[in-house]
């Protein structure tokens, strides 16, 4: 049976996926297994669209990043037992290893099944929470996200169509402008050859009375984001080009345009929603008619915005409590933030995040052209990249679905810039070409470990100076101040990134610092410094430093191996003087040896040494 599919491979992955999915429904009642299928599904979905596609192999990774990041945010929209996703995502593992149909380097079952168990307690709390997956986007700190080079920000500014259609809109006018009607809307003629101009996909012909320009959508949009921009403004009744704009550089327009965007409402699905009425409009066809409005409108047609979008309607309608006017896309750049790289089906995503199903009655149609107006809006503005995805028919001449989204580089500083305008600043790190040394150490278990190696190798390349570059790099890991963890991991990542030697020469400058204990160890350890020449007591205390870290980031399974490496048998001696050290956490590390070293007699003699230190100091 095939079991690895490319993106490309949509209906031969459905047909593979559903046949694996018969025979796992069959499995559980078969053997009695309580599981649901649908997370199977989900589990399998995943590995195509966010995954490597092969779903014969299981690594351990894969599973964490189904179970700690993705599932959460799609699972409530299945209406799913949550509770029962971790024992799913192990049996269907199961299943697999029993049908032949698990790859021989997979991981197996069992060890499959330990990480979900330590997932089942979250999923219960899930469930009986009931919580929205935003809310658990929002409850985790988020890695970091780096802001794009200033070239790479270029380069996606001058891709994204907003910029195009300004700039177009500003030729458009010409050196005499293009006159407005009479409350300042774009004729009726001039729209019709403004949607053909700049492809905004309205049709005129499918809104069931054209009866003024902002009936069109995305034309009413673009213009009046423009406008709010400064691309071009209305002047004596005409619509003319501003010529500073032409004078900005892509970048700083783009992000112009985008916040631009936010202000008129068109970040958002439904927003403004107020019917404005125009009856002094001389271009309406019929002055004594009444506005057709959306709920009146022909079955089939384009929804489309019902008045004109100004400062004024703004205005009114945040007094009235309806804004922000971002609200829609917020939780949409706070859940791409998190994919930067890999991006992610968010269509169904944004119909939980915002409850769309609910607020339209459970109407999926109606939800899923919601999530695609805003998608459609996004990518225009250049913010996001939509790719992969399908049309399919409907009611109202059909609806994108499925495919990934993907913040364009712009994008990302768009993205911070608008939840910033919301009083939400997501964490940031900088390009390294372009980053001090201190911002780079202090990455440092806040991003991924390799992604941080990766970032400081790109660093030391940009550097004029590499030598004083590492200098500076040791110098900032080192600093007063600096927490133990990331001076130890910053001064280990430098000696290999860098060269041993290198930083064993540059650690002899610290050996009077803050963290002079953690840097007489390690040339004492490298032979670089006689251990005669430094007092015991330094040594002592950077042990206790070192297996402090280690309680608060090593695995409680791999602790022995920690403990034994520290204090071999042959060390057993130093616990007569170490309950006398004067460290803050001596007593918490003596109790884990006493309870976690593999060796009796070291175990032992920590045991006794920690009574000693609580008769000391009363502690517990």
């Amino acid at each position: 049976m095939r079991m690895q599919f490319g993106p490309d491979s949509d209906d031969e992955f459905h047909a593979a996926a559903q046949e694996l999915l018969d025979g796992f429904a069959g499995w559980l009642t078969e053997n009695e297994v309580v599981a649901e299928p649908m997370s199977a599904e989900l589990l399998l979905q995943y590995k195509w669209l966010a995954g490597d596609g092969d779903l014969a192999d299981w690594p351990l990774e894969h599973v964490e990043t189904f179970l700690d990041g993705w599932c959460p945010h799609v699972v409530l929209e299945h209406r799913l037992p949550v509770r029962l996703v971790p024992a799913s995502v192990a049996a269907f593992v199961e299943y697999l290893d029993e049908r032949g149909l698990l790859a021989p380097g997979s991981p197996r079952p069992s060890q499959v099944r330990r990480l979900c168990g330590e997932y089942v307690e979250e999923y219960d709390e899930l469930e009986a929470g009931a919580g929205s997956p935003l809310l658990t986007e929002l409850g985790d700190d988020p890695d970091p996200v780096r802001i794009p080079s200033p070239a790479d920000r270029a380069a996606s500014a001058a891709q994204a169509r907003i910029l195009s259609d300004a700039r177009a809109l500003a030729a458009w006018c010409g050196p005499r402008g293009r006159a407005l009607t009479a409350t300042g809307n774009l004729r009726l003629a001039d729209a019709r050859e403004l949607v053909d101009l700049l492809g905004t996909g309205d049709e005129p012909d499918r809104v069931g009375r054209l009866d003024r320009a902002t009936r069109l959508r995305t034309l009413t949009w673009v213009l009046e984001a423009s406008a709010r921009a400064g691309a071009v403004r209305r002047e004596a009744g005409r619509l003319v080009a501003v010529p500073r704009f032409t004078g900005l550089d892509d970048t700083s327009a783009h992000e112009d345009l985008v916040l631009a965007a936010r202000d008129v409402g068109a970040l958002s699905t439904g927003w403004p929603h107020g019917p404005a009425e125009d009856p002094a409009d001389p271009d309406r066809p019929d002055r004594d008619a009444t506005p057709a409005l959306v709920e009146d409108a022909v079955p089939g047609v384009d929804a489309v915005f019902t008045g004109e979008i100004d400062d004024q309607a703004i205005e009114e309608l945040l007094r009235a409590g309806e804004g922000p006017p971002s609200e829609d896309a917020t939780p949409a750049l706070l859940f791409l933030l998190r994919h930067v790289d890999d991006g992610v089906d968010l269509r169904h995503a944004l119909d939980v995040l915002l409850d769309w199903s609910e607020d339209a009655a459970g109407d999926a149609d109606v939800a899923s052209l919601r999530t695609a107006v805003l998608l459609e809006q996004l990518e225009r503005l250049g913010v996001v990249a939509w790719t992969g995805s399908r049309r399919e028919p409907d009611g109202a001449g059909g609806v994108r679905v499925g495919g990934i989204v993907q913040l364009t580089p712009g994008g990302v500083a768009c993205a911070l810039l608008l939840l910033a305008a919301e009083d939400l600043h997501y964490p940031t790190r900088p390009d390294p070409a372009v980053a001090s040394a201190a911002e780079i150490v202090e990455l440092a278990g806040e991003v991924p470990p390799d992604e941080w190696r990766r970032d400081i190798d790109a660093w030391h390349a940009a550097q004029p100076d590499p030598a004083r570059a590492v200098s500076d790099f040791v110098a900032a890991a080192l600093a007063p101040g600096q927490p133990l963890l990331v001076a130890l991991t910053a001064t280990g990542v430098a000696a290999d990134r860098f060269g041993a030697e290198a930083v064993d020469a540059l650690l002899r400058e610290h050996l009077d610092g803050p963290h002079r204990g953690m840097v007489a160890r390690r040339l004492v350890a490298r032979g670089e410094l006689d251990a005669d020449a430094v007092e015991p007591e330094l040594l002592l205390l950077a042990s206790v430093d070192v297996l402090a870290v280690a309680l608060d980031t090593v695995e409680a399974q791999d602790w022995p191996d920690a403990f034994a490496a520290e204090f071999p048998p042959e060390t057993v001696e130093v616990f007569d003087a170490l309950w006398r050290l004067d460290h803050p956490r001596v007593g918490e590390v003596l109790a884990a040896l006493g309870e976690h070293h593999p060796d009796a007699l070291v175990a032992k003699a920590a045991r006794r040494a920690r009574e000693r230190w609580r008769s000391r100091t009363g502690g517990s």
